[in-house]
């Protein structure tokens, strides 16, 4: 999508240096999880604090100081949630309390023209879905 391309252009043309991460579905934590870290995360591992998943690819890791999302819904699972019924809320605030960095969604209007937008706002659906869903998980 150009959205994505953009975002990334306008991101470097700030400074901001991004690491775009592809993923093959919903399940966006498992990237949080096994391959993103942060100072705050490597310090408290560090203390003993936090002890990494057994997922945890340290050589393949990158430092982050932010997380953007593109594809809104949930961290964990989707709009439709996690496949381990009430563990998605648990497992978002667990990874997201480790890393402490901003968790932040720029999702795209998917399901709505910018004219339609325009004219009533930001429908219903798109509203819980690439919004509401994720701010549950911290998201801002």
């Amino acid at each position: 999508q150009r959205y994505i391309a953009d975002l990334i252009a306008q991101m470097e043309s700030d400074g901001v240096f991004p690491v775009p991460v592809f993923i093959n579905g919903v399940e966006a934590h498992t990237i949080v999880r096994d391959v993103l870290t942060s100072d705050h995360e490597i310090d408290c591992v560090a203390k003993g604090t936090v002890v990494r998943d057994t997922t945890y690819q340290p050589s393949k890791s990158t430092k982050v100081d932010a997380i953007v999302s593109t594809i809104g819904f949930p961290l964990v699972g989707g709009p439709a949630g996690s496949m381990e019924a009430g563990r998605n809320a648990a497992v978002a605030e667990t990874l997201l309390r480790n890393m402490n960095v901003p968790y932040i969604i720029a999702s795209p209007l998917l399901l709505q023209s910018i004219p339609q937008w325009k004219r009533s706002g930001v429908l219903g659906l798109q509203s819980v879905v690439l919004y509401s869903l994720p701010e549950l998980d911290g998201a801002v």
